[in-house]
């Protein structure tokens, strides 16, 4: 097969959710011609690991956005930069989940500060590198939201708030465990399911940290909606069926259950109707989840060892 004919072969491995065949088929793709490069980086942008491999993500986003610039194809190269804000908001995560560790340490060991003068320069090292990124991220959503706004392009401005809705829920996320202020007792009450399941966790927060979560929280419903308009407008089912499946996820992160399982309806219609059985099964798996009403969680963060000291992870 020549390389085209590779990466046709890959999306199809893909589409019938043979992931790891597809993963190894488009690594087998060595060309360096610009154009086939560029489908064969925003495919991998599928198939990497979202929770596990950000480093490697980043690295696709940002050689995608110089090919993106080369071919003068701006509409990619700004879903690009989209792609690349939403993957140094998951490093600020990780950063911030370190950061609280190393704070978690200096209280135990109260009496010394930092248990180590390694933990005390990285966690200089990581303050300084959350300011950077806060600034980056905040600039380039300002950049995305411009060019998607002042597109006629529907299908563009569909997936470009698609992109914004996800980088809005990690943003909730994120700035839930910045702004996490307490010692074990608060952590105690904040991980009482009824005290999750009903959101009475928010008054754990300060009032500008609030309204900084709801405003991350009520931006990433937003532009969701946005998107589910923008393909409906585009008379793109599949690309709305999604976007519909996407925001049923996001409120049941919210906790919102009654409306994730509207969503679900409407969004299990509209796959019926165009036989999207890869959408029918993930629809049907999160039905449960939502019936289940987040009495358990996955913890994809033990499961992947982000929870671990560095030099243990890397040997996990």
């Amino acid at each position: 097969m020549n390389d085209r004919e590779k990466l046709n072969h890959s999306r199809l491995l893909f589409e019938r959710g043979e992931y790891e065949p597809a993963r190894k088929q488009l690594e087998l793709i060595t060309t360096r011609e610009p154009n086939i490069r560029l489908e064969v980086l925003l495919t991998f942008l599928v198939l990497l690991d979202h929770v596990t491999e950000n480093d490697k993500l980043l690295a696709v986003a940002d050689e995608g956005i110089e090919l993106a610039t080369l071919l003068k194809n701006e509409s990619v190269k700004i879903y690009l930069l989209g792609k690349r804000c939403s993957f140094l908001v998951s490093e600020l995560s990780n950063l911030s989940y370190r950061k609280g560790n190393l704070i978690l340490a200096s209280r135990l060991f109260g009496w010394i500060g930092f248990s180590l003068e390694v933990d005390k320069k990285e966690y200089e090292e990581i303050e300084e590198k959350i300011r950077s990124l806060e600034m980056e991220i905040d600039d380039t959503l300002r950049l995305v939201l411009e060019k998607a706004e002042g597109s006629s392009d529907h299908m563009f401005r569909g997936h470009i708030f698609s992109t914004v809705g996800d980088i809005y829920s990690q943003k909730y996320f994120t700035q839930k465990l910045i702004y996490q202020n307490g010692g074990r007792f608060k952590s105690k009450i904040a991980n009482i399911y009824y005290v999750r399941r009903w959101n009475i966790e928010r008054y754990l927060y300060t009032k500008e940290a609030r309204i900084k979560i709801d405003h991350s929280s009520s931006s990433c419903i937003q532009y969701f909606k946005k998107s589910i308009d923008e393909f409906s407008f585009a008379g793109k089912k599949s690309e709305q069926a999604y976007a519909i499946y996407n925001l049923a996820v996001k409120y049941l992160l919210f906790n919102n259950f009654q409306k994730a399982k509207k969503l679900l309806s409407e969004s299990r219609i509209i796959a019926n109707s165009i036989q999207e059985k890869r959408l029918l099964a993930k629809i049907d798996q999160l039905e449960l989840e939502v019936a289940d009403k987040n009495r358990h969680v996955h913890d994809y963060v033990g499961e992947a060892g982000l929870d671990l000291p560095r030099g243990v992870r890397l040997h996990r």
